[in-house]
């Protein structure tokens, strides 16, 4: 009798689940048996969630995991509150390869879309608040533990060529984009063809990046329109305070400390 009560409370279990975290569980059938084998299919490594739009299914997706586990990678969870059901998760795989790490979650509003030879990797804990756009038509790189906020863009590729009208020559369309472990990259944030970024490395909210940046080291920030450059060392994303939600106090930036300091200078002078 009390085995069957378990069973019948695993049934519930079961049915109750996706309906209250919103899985939509015909599209998360045919994602997994379309690109995985049986056997790691019936495990649903990938979770798709209400409002999620296959567009195009081609090329492969592959786990780069020790164990497959189930919703290891989760398509349009919603995480704010201005999502709603009139945005949708975009999967456009048209040809290419994607890597997906353990623990990934790619919020509502999230348009993926990954070119005939793109090649997307995630490395695991990555998180993608929603309403961004990532378009790989070369190769796409972002570290573990990366966090991504809303309305970001990170694109390889200009999409049409240029040509200069002296020389003749035609200039390179695609670049890699390769985003360091352990990054925070702010909302409304642009990561063009050609972008490298540290581990442990933050981008300032609306930031424009189009350059190699590893070479300024480690624990920075990134911040300006348009032409970002370095504007405080020695800083990195307290993880394990935005995972236990303490109040901290309030700490001033660098910055601003220097220039309350000049300005006490200039009056007192």
């Amino acid at each position: 009798m009390r085995s069957q009560n378990i069973s019948i409370k695993r049934i519930f279990i079961l049915i109750l689940y996706p309906l209250s975290h919103r899985i939509s569980i015909i599209k998360t059938l045919y994602f997994n048996f379309y690109y995985f084998p049986i056997k790691v299919a019936l495990r649903f490594p990938v979770i798709l969630h209400y409002g999620v739009k296959l567009k195009k299914m081609k090329g492969t997706v592959e786990l780069d995991c020790d164990r497959i586990k189930p919703g290891m990678v989760r398509l349009g969870r919603t995480y704010y509150g201005f999502h709603t059901r009139h945005h949708h998760t975009i999967w456009e795989q048209k040809g290419g390869k994607v890597i997906f790490g353990s623990n990934i979650c790619l919020g509502r509003g999230t348009f993926i879309s990954v070119g005939y030879r793109g090649n997307l990797t995630f490395g695991d804990s990555v998180v993608f608040g929603g309403n961004s756009k990532i378009i790989c038509w070369k190769s796409i790189r972002i570290g573990a533990r990366t966090l991504v906020s809303w309305n970001a863009q990170i694109i390889d590729t200009d999409f049409h060529s240029t040509l200069n009208t002296i020389f003749k020559t035609r200039n390179r369309t695609e670049s890699s984009i390769v985003i360091g472990s352990h990054n925070w990259i702010g909302f409304g944030c642009t990561l063009l063809k050609g972008s490298v970024t540290p581990n442990h490395c933050i981008v300032g909210a609306n930031t424009s990046l189009k350059s190699d940046y590893s070479k300024s080291g480690e624990n920075i920030v990134l911040a300006f329109e348009q032409h970002a450059k370095v504007i405080v060392q020695n800083i990195t994303f307290d993880e394990q305070a935005e995972s236990s939600k303490e109040e901290m106090p309030e700490v001033k930036p660098a910055f601003m400390i220097v220039d309350q300091q000049s300005r006490l200078k200039h009056k007192s002078g």
